[in-house]
């Protein structure tokens, strides 16, 4: 009987047959226990015939929940990083007792320097402090002096140098040369002007004396520069005469002469 179970079980087909040998006389109990052992015969090969299937939907069933557990891992592991970044980044450092103090000791500071500028620009306007803030808030202001001394009060020096040749004839200095020309006298050239080849240079010395230098080849300054006796304030070349002449608010000045070195010397 076992042999045929085995074939069976071998062909995977349900088993309606089975001889069972048994002694005479119990023929109702040999077909009971003939049905009962094709039932345990199907029973066993309806068995092993779902198993294939069991076993494939377990596997996939396993391989669902390891790959979600994976995923949530990931999931975790990523919130768990943020979390931490966040948490860092929240971190504020604690103010200091000290800072705090500080602080208020440079705001003290600070009002109490705005009340003594307050204070002394009521009480000491010309004050060194505020003459500083004063300076700083809108510049230097210079102060522009006018010179109010008539040319009498005035020591002219020399236009050319002492080797050339001057002469004075009503008022009018003049010389023929190769040289550089200087100014009477300090001050504010108020005009230059170019007329066939030749500059003429107007300058102011004071607010009531002034000169014009003419024949000049080159003139070195321009409208509001300020001139010295020292620093020439044009060239000639010798090929023109160059003039000077000197006024007293407008009126030529003739009373003065020039020595052997060439400087002017008033005749008052």
């Amino acid at each position: 009987m076992s042999e045929s179970i085995d074939y069976a079980e071998m062909l995977e087909i349900p088993v309606n047959t089975l001889n069972v040998v048994k002694k005479r006389g119990r023929k109702k109990k040999e077909e009971d226990l003939k049905n009962r052992v094709v039932e345990r015969v199907n029973e066993r090969l309806e068995e092993r015939a779902e198993a294939p299937a069991q076993e494939a939907f377990a596997e996939t069933q396993e391989s669902i929940l390891a790959e979600e557990e994976r995923e949530e891992a990931g999931r975790v592991a990523e919130s768990e990083d943020v979390t931490d970044y966040g948490e860092e980044t929240a971190v504020k450092p604690k103010k200091r007792f000290f800072d705090s103090r500080i602080l208020i000791a440079e705001f003290v500071a600070v009002c109490a320097l705005c009340a003594a500028i307050l204070l002394t620009n009521i009480f000491m306007p010309n004050s060194a402090i505020n003459t500083f803030f004063e300076n700083i808030a809108g510049g230097t202001t210079e102060t522009v002096k006018t010179d109010d001394r008539t040319y009498s009060e005035l020591t002219l020096g020399r236009v050319v140098s002492d080797d050339i040749a001057c002469s004075v004839t009503d008022g009018v200095l003049t010389f023929t040369g190769e040289c550089s020309v200087y100014a009477p006298f300090g001050g504010k050239i108020a005009n230059v002007s170019q007329t066939d080849g030749v500059y003429t240079v107007e300058i102011e010395h004071t607010t009531s004396f002034t000169s014009v230098i003419t024949g000049l080849s080159e003139a070195y300054w321009a409208a509001g520069d300020t001139v010295y006796t020292t620093i020439p304030v044009g060239y000639s070349r010798g090929e023109s005469e160059v003039s000077v002449r000197m006024y007293d608010e407008g009126s030529l000045i003739s009373s003065y002469t020039v020595n052997e070195e060439n400087d002017i010397v008033w005749n008052v």
